[in-house]
């Protein structure tokens, strides 16, 4: 017996799956674009891991927008992270707590419970030489001639 005559039935199933979505790679492990792509290069020298996981994923749905309004669900999915204890959900707020802290993110809950609509708003962080530590303060802060 083949390879082909083994994985026939497997092969068919996943050629199927790529037809109809149409890319190979989940929308989740594309790279930023856009503002919003920008945004994401600064916040990820500033913030620790789980910042940067979640500020991937914002500046992925924002696109070339500054705001985006998803549920934490979605987000949660989007970041796909979870902490020692197993919680995705804890692992995602973290990172935008810690982004928000920074002065990265600022995030705005409409509603309770399920009815909830949170928009997560981009802003211009904390660019301080101790923040981004091996970039030399007078050649960030300048203006270029």
């Amino acid at each position: 017996m083949t390879f082909l005559d083994q994985y026939a039935d497997a092969i068919d199933v996943r050629k199927a799956k790529l037809r109809k979505r149409g890319f190979v790679l989940a929308a989740e492990a594309t790279p930023p674009t856009g503002q919003a792509g920008r945004w994401y290069a600064d916040a990820i020298q500033c913030v620790p891991r789980s910042g940067q996981a979640v500020a991937r994923q914002v500046a992925r749905l924002c696109g070339d927008d500054s705001e985006v309004t998803v549920p934490w669900r979605s987000l949660v999915d989007a970041v796909g992270v979870c902490d020692r204890a197993g919680n995705l959900r804890r692992y995602t707020e973290r990172g935008v707590r810690t982004l928000v802290d920074a002065g990265w993110l600022e995030v705005e809950t409409v509603g309770s419970k399920r009815g909830a609509k949170t928009t997560f708003r981009l802003l211009p962080g904390d660019r301080s030489a101790e923040c981004l530590g091996w970039i030399d303060a007078e050649d960030w802060f300048t203006e270029a001639a």
